[in-house]
């Protein structure tokens, strides 16, 4: 990270899925604003849309009428981003990331959000 400018957002919106870019962009500029590379931002972004995703999908069963908030930190040693909800929660023993190998062979469809924020996200 270089140039990097400090600061805390916090951005609440509806769980609908048409809030969805907003969140990445927010968490694209604040990655790029942190210092970090287009690739890297985009990465961000893109994990960034997978937590969305799941907590519209999963924590809120599709309901609407809820409410997400992103909150993002900049300090000078680190980029956080939080996606706050008060749906049904995810516990760590539930979470069973896919052996690729196994899911390219069976042709599964869905089911790599977990997987692709581990991977882009530290």
């Amino acid at each position: 990270m270089k140039d990097l400018q400090v600061g805390e957002i916090k951005v609440t919106f509806p769980s609908k899925t048409n809030y969805v870019h907003m969140a990445t962009m927010v968490a694209s500029n604040a990655a790029s604003i942190a210092g970090f590379d287009k690739l890297v931002a985009g990465k961000v972004a893109i994990a960034t849309d997978e937590a969305v995703t799941n907590v519209i999908k999963h924590a809120y069963q599709g309901s609407p009428d809820k409410e997400i908030t992103l909150e993002v930190s900049i300090t000078d040693k680190s980029l956080t981003l939080k996606v706050v909800h008060t749906g049904e929660a995810l516990h760590k023993g539930d979470i069973k990331l896919p052996v690729m190998e196994k899911y390219i062979k069976d042709r599964v469809v869905g089911g790599l959000g977990l997987y692709i924020i581990n991977q882009f996200m530290d």
